[in-house]
């Protein structure tokens, strides 16, 4: 236990779940039995792939939504609605265009009431701390996009909170200006008369949490819940490229790429017949767009020795999170395997490289048609031709209770038609099966 976990927690989530109800009135369990507590004098970071719950859980622990089972604690005491003693920056600015830097970050004491000269006071304050003593008149389109981060850090600082949380806040900006935004931050934390006390950030950036973090959470999807809790002891400022910082960048990379594409045997189906009793456990279809997946198989085609999931990660230019998604579609469809934290061509998937487009679909098709809940639709439309895609959302949602139903449907008909297996008709909403013919575009889908 590091010396700030010995310290009160200025928030804490008890045992807290939460379920939404999608678009289409789907039940959705985003979250399941969060225990977390950030205490005082720690930059705890929340890691974890897109859709795993990280920025429901900052919204938790402010009071910004509701625990549909569970509790948030604030300095010791039950939460009811909002934590006055939390401030949130989001990835978006959020400024208001016809107030000045001066004026936007007033709006953060709104709620505080304060008197005319204490509000002065403390904005003069935020805007100093934050570097931005020569904007109080400018407006947000006369400012660049870190100098607009830096009036929502400002707004959240005003009303010197105990909580400063971070929702990607770092994302929307250039590498140097993240860089210099991120360092300056941390300087502002460290320092004993800046007020700021304690950090929660939530990021899929793995470097930037080790580069920021006393302590590092990962979260794991479908439902968010709690996986790898690492303390981070290393001295600031921290050298990205020492051999500790590499450890724990490492350590992390490994336990999520474990997590999503698990050591396990590539399992031979031999055509005609049935598939195996293994094959058929439910899968979740990665929301990866064809075109995606057929980019990646191009690249372990072209340049074999670029094996290693995280340079694949760099080459490709996606975050970590979405090149893991991208290597689980292919790898699902029997195409790539993965031992550890390399990525290579199966036998079926250098046949698929090696064939016309034509061949390319009907290896896609095949692959596609063994995964359980292609399986469970195809058969329904074997028999009726065409279904209400309100039936299919339903079949998902009970197939696949974790995942947004929605959202996978339409990853699913985008599979499906580039294989030529379905199709949807948005204006009568009813799925069908597709005439025989060759679509030149199914593998934008």
């Amino acid at each position: 236990m590091t010396t700030s976990q010995q310290r009160p927690a200025v928030a804490e989530l008890c045992a807290v779940s939460k379920s939404y109800n999608t678009a289409g009135g789907h039940e959705l369990k985003v979250l399941d039995n969060i225990d977390l507590a950030v205490h005082e004098g720690e930059l705890l970071a929340l890691l974890g792939q897109s859709g795993s719950g990280k920025s429901t859980i900052l919204r938790c622990l402010t009071g910004l939504v509701e625990p549909s089972s569970g509790h948030t604690m604030a300095a010791g005491k039950q939460l009811y609605g909002v934590n006055r003693d939390a401030s949130v920056v989001f990835q978006t600015f959020a400024l208001y265009p016809w107030l000045t830097v001066e004026q936007n970050v007033a709006v953060g004491l709104m709620s505080h009431n304060p008197t005319r000269e204490e509000r002065d006071a403390a904005v003069d304050r935020a805007i100093e701390l934050i570097g931005l003593g020569n904007y109080h008149s400018a407006y947000p389109r006369e400012l660049s996009g870190g100098m607009r981060q830096r009036v929502g850090i400002a707004r959240a600082l005003v009303s010197k909170p105990k909580l400063l949380c971070l929702d990607e806040a770092f994302s929307a900006l250039d590498v140097l200006t993240a860089e210099n935004l991120r360092q300056e931050l941390i300087s502002l934390w460290r320092a004993p008369d800046s007020g700021l006390t304690s950090i929660f950030m939530v990021t899929h950036n793995i470097e930037e949490a080790v580069e920021m973090a006393t302590r590092i959470v990962v979260v794991f999807p479908r439902p968010g819940r709690l996986g790898l809790v690492l303390d981070n002891p290393l001295p600031y400022p921290r050298d990205s490229k020492s051999p500790e910082f590499q450890r724990l960048v490492n350590i992390i990379h490994e336990a999520i790429t474990t997590l999503s594409l698990p050591d396990l045997p590539p399992e031979t189906h031999v055509p005609g017949e049935p598939i195996s009793r293994g094959r058929k456990r439910m899968e979740s279809i990665p929301l990866i767009p064809v075109g995606q997946i057929l980019g990646l198989m191009s690249l372990l085609h072209d340049e074999p020795e670029l094996n290693n999931i995280y340079d694949i990660s760099d080459e490709i230019g996606k975050e970590f999170g979405e090149t893991i998604a991208t290597v689980k579609a292919a790898e699902i469809l029997e195409l790539v395997d993965t031992p550890k934290q390399e990525v290579y061509l199966t036998d079926l998937g250098r046949r698929f490289v090696a064939a016309d487009r034509k061949g390319q679909r009907a290896i896609f098709a095949e692959q596609v048609y063994k995964l359980r809940i292609f399986h469970i639709i195809l058969a329904v439309l074997g028999e009726a031709e065409e279904i209400e895609a309100e039936r299919v959302l339903k079949d998902i949602g009970s197939a696949l209770p974790y995942d947004n139903p929605e959202k996978t449907f339409e990853t699913m008909i985008a599979w499906g038609r580039y294989a030529g297996l379905m199709d949807y008709n948005a204006k009568t909403g009813m799925v069908f099966v597709p005439k025989d013919e060759d679509d030149e575009d199914g593998a934008q889908g």
